[in-house]
């Protein structure tokens, strides 16, 4: 525990239950540590299919960028082609810390039912949700 937080038995008489608040910390603290390994282990699967069916070469990973197509990536996944697949990884990293916002979204809302922060916490979730689509 914190220095400055006192056990829920030692708070002053008529100071709130913050139960709530260590609920949110740890669902978001889960979804990022699952969000970073399946994302890393779909990278790591991408490293290892690259390199055993295509060993790539010096010109073709300096002239190599970045598919920034869903589609295209998703055909490349389906078809097994290892860039493809170490994209879809980046693009789950990415996506990590917005499913965290989103799923605090959630908890404000339907957990605590503090509406002030489930508001601010959505305007977040779609600020950046259109930067990602609008700002290219």
């Amino acid at each position: 525990m914190e220095a400055n937080m006192k056990p829920l038995d030692e708070r002053p008489e008529g100071s709130p239950e913050v139960t709530n608040e260590f609920v949110i910390q740890d669902v978001s603290g889960w979804v990022l540590r699952i969000g970073v390994a399946v994302s890393v282990a779909v990278m790591i699967l991408g490293l290892a299919l690259s390199f055993a069916r295509h060993p790539p070469k010096v010109k073709f990973m300096e002239s190599t960028r970045f598919q920034a197509n869903p589609a295209m990536i998703w055909h490349g996944v389906i078809h097994g082609h290892g860039v493809e697949i170490i994209e879809l990884g980046i693009f789950l990293l990415v996506l990590t810390p917005i499913m965290r916002v989103a799923m605090s979204v959630i908890l404000f809302a339907f957990y605590d039912h503090d509406w002030l922060y489930t508001l601010v916490t959505l305007g977040v979730l779609l600020l950046t949700l259109a930067s990602l689509l609008f700002l290219r």
